[in-house]
């Protein structure tokens, strides 16, 4: 029976209906739980077997959950390239115009009329500036150029990127593998990878006691794979399915296109992106990038 080889309830159920309708041919697209507990898109499939041949029904799987998430990306790019037109015009005007505001009125005004003035205008510039960060992320994440690949040594790239941690509150222990193979990429765009994955496991840590980054790389096969891996609270389960999806975070604050920007990036490498959370805690994400020719 159905009951004792599917145990999902709702595929079972699609199944069952699929198979007992009289057109014959059926499909249904299930959402569910991979035993990991990962959310997973099904394509589940069916059609009826004539009664002359015996009957039944031959019912084929397709796992849908990558197509799903590059069609909800091809969506976020382009909801990101007109966010990024739209707020950008307005940005620059109202900038300026608190600054003249501040030329302006600074010197007719005394006491603490002149402070609220200051106060007020740098918080609108602040805020503007802010603003003008997160729609270059939009801009880089719909108007990413196509990567200039050549022949690079992924751990050269390493190193120069966490020079840029060397005063993190993290400890980052690096292993990275003597005589590694060079990998075909293109160097600005590897280099933006490493960075967001440090970044991104930083900000991860920010309420552990003894915080700590691990940063390794090796050679598997015909690839080179990068690991990064922290030893924070790792990935709530709803989150492990979307991750790369573009304004998925759990921070309270950001655009949540870090990893985005990752993902699209390897892809245009043709490389591979894994994540999973560590044992016993923390999250680890690995990419495979192939060998130099």
């Amino acid at each position: 029976s159905l009951a004792g080889w599917i145990r999902h309830l709702e595929l079972r159920d699609a199944i069952a209906a699929g198979c007992t309708e009289q057109s014959g041919e059926w499909q249904r697209e299930i959402e569910m739980q991979n035993g990991a507990g990962v959310p997973q898109a099904l394509l589940v499939r069916g059609s009826r077997l004539p009664e002359a041949s015996g009957g039944g029904c031959v019912v084929v799987f397709d796992d849908i959950t990558q197509l799903i998430a590059a069609q909800r990306s091809a969506a976020w790019g382009e909801v990101a390239r007109r966010l990024a037109h739209e707020i950008k015009n307005p940005l620059t005007p109202i900038q300026l115009s608190a600054e003249r505001l501040a030329h302006k009125l600074s010197d007719k005004l005394t006491g603490a009329e002149r402070d609220m003035l200051v106060r007020s205008t740098q918080t609108i510039v602040n805020q503007v500036e802010a603003m003008k960060h997160m729609v270059n992320d939009f801009r880089d994440y719909a108007r990413m150029p196509p990567p200039q690949l050549g022949s690079l040594d992924l751990n050269s790239l390493v190193v120069e990127v966490l020079g840029l941690y060397e005063t993190s509150r993290a400890r980052l222990a690096v292993d990275l593998t003597d005589g590694l193979p060079r990998v075909t990429g293109d160097a600005a765009q590897l280099r933006q990878v490493i960075h967001n994955l440090v970044a991104n496991a930083e900000d991860a840590l920010i309420e552990e006691a003894a915080p700590e980054i691990r940063i390794s790389t090796r050679a598997e096969g015909r690839d080179v794979v990068l690991a990064v891996s922290d030893n924070g609270g790792g990935f709530p389960k709803e989150i492990l399915a979307r991750a790369f999806e573009p304004y998925v975070t759990t921070k309270a604050k950001g655009t949540g296109l870090g990893l985005a920007i990752v993902k699209k990036i390897v892809d245009e490498h043709h490389g591979q992106i894994e994540i999973a959370n560590a044992a016993p805690n923390g999250a680890q994400i690995r990419i495979r990038l192939p060998l130099a020719a």
